[in-house]
């Protein structure tokens, strides 16, 4: 899978694939992405890795332990995608900075900030079940379309390539609220109002 992903990214970039783009306003698009979403994956990671931690269990800190590499493994290929344009255009340089500052960013970051402080079976079910259900189908299937619409077939083989990882955080996702449920019939409201907490964030607060 990664020998693949870099072939393309290196054939991408030997070959100036930034002089093919249909229209170079689509870069603005890349600027966007890249200080908007990437640190979402980053802290994704860092959230996983501590909620993994926290677990005595064997199978949920190895389930959290390899969303975690995961969503590290996405913030790389999405910087090295992109690395390309930063050598030709303005304003890619400088995205974890840019994240904390620009004020339309601040919706996405707060999605994440509070994950990250709620309990570990609140972010699980805020990342697992609205990030990933709601957000990340909504981003990557038509922003993929969208590159390679422009011409831009190392963005489309980083999308491709982070998708295919999301069915399997999907069904973490699914697992835990099962878990949870199963538990104790109490856990019920408690689950449907995270649900219905998170869904709504991820719907209205990000899209």
């Amino acid at each position: 899978k990664e020998k693949k992903l870099y072939a393309i990214f290196d054939a991408f970039s030997q070959n100036n694939g930034h002089t093919t783009l249909s229209d170079a306003r689509y870069v603005n698009a890349l600027k966007l992405f890249l200080s908007g979403v990437t640190p979402l994956e980053y802290q994704a990671y860092q959230g996983f890795a501590r909620v993994g931690r926290q677990f005595s269990g064997a199978g949920a800190r190895i389930a959290c332990q390899m969303q975690a590499i995961d969503e590290l493994r996405h913030v790389q290929t999405q910087i090295h995608a992109m690395s390309h344009y930063n050598k030709h255009f303005n304003g890619l340089h400088d995205f974890a900075h840019m994240h904390d500052r620009v004020w339309f960013l601040s919706v996405p970051k707060s999605f994440f900030e509070d994950a990250r402080t709620a309990g570990p079976f609140e972010f699980l079910t805020a990342i697992s079940f609205s990030f990933e259900y709601v957000l990340t189908n909504l981003l990557f299937v038509p922003f993929m379309s969208g590159a390679a619409f422009n011409g831009d077939m190392a963005t489309v083989t980083f999308g491709f390539s982070a998708q295919s990882d999301e069915a399997r955080h999907m069904t973490l996702g699914l697992e835990v609220i099962k878990f949870l449920l199963e538990q104790h019939e109490d856990n019920v409201p408690i689950i449907q109002r995270w649900i219905d907490k998170w869904f709504w964030r991820g719907y209205r607060g990000i899209l």
